[in-house]
């Protein structure tokens, strides 16, 4: 494609950059909730292309980026709308959030639309979001002078097996965030939260799909983290040798109550998804009873079956909730050392924007397989639901009865649908 770098007022637009990188930065920008100036800005800083308001609506219209003037039709942001309101059973979710969920999707609908069809057709929930009936966790006014000066790491038991009261079944979650921007580094639904083992794969998996360590990870006090604090610092041995560890510590760990930004996460999941997925788990009742009786070593079938079917939903929840948190737009709050107001990605992309340095140190693959090596099991023994022979048949199953979506709604249905089908595997 050619490229315009004179524009007709003879000034130098820039080379535009390919179809492919234009596209996925005006979709970014779409789900930021960007304004029209400051998607001109962005494209000027980040690709040195220039360009106006006119410019930008035919490259909108080009690549069919969804904005708010050309929302959808009333009848289909009702539907839109209520979907997301049925899957909200807690009813925790605004319109801003609402907001966000369908932006993340692909629409782009103003928010006082949303709030009036929240407003027909859940009239009660903005009562039940009112602060006033919650309380409150009293959080410390953070600090930091980068991102990547500290990860903050925490499980989260919500969806355990003592809180399901289901039998042996549960599905554990383990998650990292960054403190000076807020983003959602990794998010996880593991087997067992409390096995030092599978959280230094977890932390492992979280270097490899970043790149980088943090100068500091933050923890609860727990038995769990021993393998991840092993890894963190053979890594800080290797790549910052010269970095003061009495000045820059290696790992803190301290009181759950004070690992404040991954705790606030924790409520943050609740309120969007975790309720919700609880709930729904817990919404059949007659199977939920039958399950309680028959999830034990003799019938370790519907064991296997719950968490090979579960832990696929409850991720997919979680990836939903980690692109909605890093993408969407806190409140400004002037109170707050720390940047506020602006999306934890867009922190985390461009840091010196804000005023902040980029603290992370890049690692080699060869440095991450080493310590995997260490470890006691594998990484697939270490995060495997179920045996590699239910693994298979199940799959099969799946397969057979159409490959349904994952949803949470549709989980018991399916459940009900592939038992048959695995009854008579010998397991």
């Amino acid at each position: 494609m050619a490229n315009n770098t004179v524009g007709h007022n003879v000034v130098d637009n820039g080379e535009r950059p390919s179809d492919d990188v234009l596209r996925e930065s005006l979709l970014r920008y779409a789900r930021l909730k960007l304004t029209i100036s400051q998607k001109i800005s962005n494209l000027a800083e980040e690709h040195h292309y220039h360009i106006k308001s006119t410019k930008l609506k035919a490259l909108n219209k080009e690549f069919n980026i969804p904005t708010v003037r050309k929302s959808a039709p009333i009848s289909v942001i009702t539907t839109l709308v209520c979907d997301k309101l049925d899957d909200d059973v807690n009813q925790g979710n605004g319109p801003d959030a609402m907001k966000t969920f369908l932006a993340l999707d692909g629409y782009q609908i103003p928010r006082d639309t949303i709030r009036q069809v929240m407003k027909d057709n859940a009239p009660g929930s903005s009562k039940m979001r009112y602060p006033g009936n919650k309380e409150k966790i009293v959080r410390k006014n953070l600090t930091a002078q980068g991102v990547y000066q500290e990860l903050h790491c925490d499980g989260h038991e919500k969806l355990g097996s003592a809180a399901l009261r289901m039998g042996p079944v549960g599905i554990s979650v383990y998650g990292f965030r960054e403190k000076a921007g807020g983003l959602v580094a990794h998010l996880v639904a593991v087997p067992d939260a409390r096995q030092s083992v599978v959280i230094g794969h977890v932390y492992l998996d979280c270097v490899e799909s970043t790149g980088v360590i943090p100068i500091q990870i933050t923890v609860d006090k727990g038995s769990e983290t021993g393998e991840m604090f092993a890894a963190q610092a053979a890594l800080r041995e290797i790549y910052t040798p010269d970095l003061n560890t009495v000045q820059w510590p290696v790992v803190v760990a301290l009181k759950s109550v004070n690992n404040i930004p991954i705790e606030n996460l924790w409520k943050w999941l609740l309120k969007t998804t975790g309720r919700n997925l609880r709930d729904i788990i817990e919404d059949d009742s007659h199977l939920r009873s039958f399950l309680s009786h028959h999830l034990n070593q003799i019938n370790v079938f519907y064991s296997h079956l719950f968490h090979w079917l579960w832990s696929k939903i409850v991720q997919l929840k979680l990836d939903e909730f980690k692109l909605y948190w890093n993408y969407h737009t806190p409140r400004k709050n002037p109170k707050k050392a720390l940047i506020s107001g602006v999306a934890p990605i867009e922190i985390y992309r461009d840091p010196a924007k804000y005023g902040l340095a980029r603290l992370s140190t890049p690692v080699e693959q060869e440095s991450i397989d080493a310590l995997r090596g260490n470890l006691e099991y594998t990484r697939e023994e270490a995060l495997q639901w179920v045996p590699d022979n239910f693994d298979v048949a199940a799959t099969e199953a799946y397969q057979y009865i159409g490959s349904p979506a994952l949803e949470p709604r549709r989980g018991w249905a399916i459940f009900a649908q592939m038992a048959p089908l695995l009854a008579d595997l010998d397991i």
